[in-house]
């Protein structure tokens, strides 16, 4: 049996064997008795032989609907969004939706500059200023077609 290091012995007189799993893409098997020098030394030198690359970062959202607040709201809620960079400006809307799915409020429909954090202030109330219920909304934002939600609590 392999020990993957110079210097561990390829004999061991331990019946354990440990498992230590190394990215998705490889397995490094150590056997023998609990040695954590040596053990660091077998799990670097497999990585070393795999030449395993950092994973790559996760890329951003470009554009992002942040958490409301207060969150639950009596009488108003402020809704921040972030824009990414873009060349020129770009079509938003801020919807506010019950959990039926129907609009009852649309708090922004215009052309913003990318790059930028905007908020929004909602006060519970409709497209036609009544005030609405108590009970849970969704703000919808969508830009250049992509939609993000995000639920709201108005308490009453």
């Amino acid at each position: 049996m392999n020990a993957g290091a110079e210097g561990v012995p390829q004999d061991y007189g331990s019946g354990y064997d440990y498992w230590f799993v190394v990215g998705g893409d490889g397995i490094i098997l150590w056997r023998g008795s609990w040695n954590d020098s040596a053990i660091r030394a077998a799990v670097q030198q497999g990585l070393d032989d795999m030449a395993m690359a950092p994973a790559p970062e996760a890329p951003r959202a470009r554009h992002e609907l942040k958490a409301g607040y207060p969150n639950p709201f009596n009488p108003t809620t402020r809704i921040p969004y972030q824009l990414g960079d873009s060349a020129g400006d770009v079509a938003v809307r801020l919807e506010i939706m019950d959990l039926r799915g129907r609009v009852v409020s649309t708090l922004v429909d215009s052309r913003q500059s990318g790059g930028r954090e905007y908020e929004v202030t909602w006060n519970g109330t409709d497209i036609r200023g009544r005030v609405l219920p108590s009970g849970t909304y969704m703000a919808r934002l969508t830009v250049d077609g992509q939609s993000q939600g995000q639920l709201l609590t108005l308490v009453k």
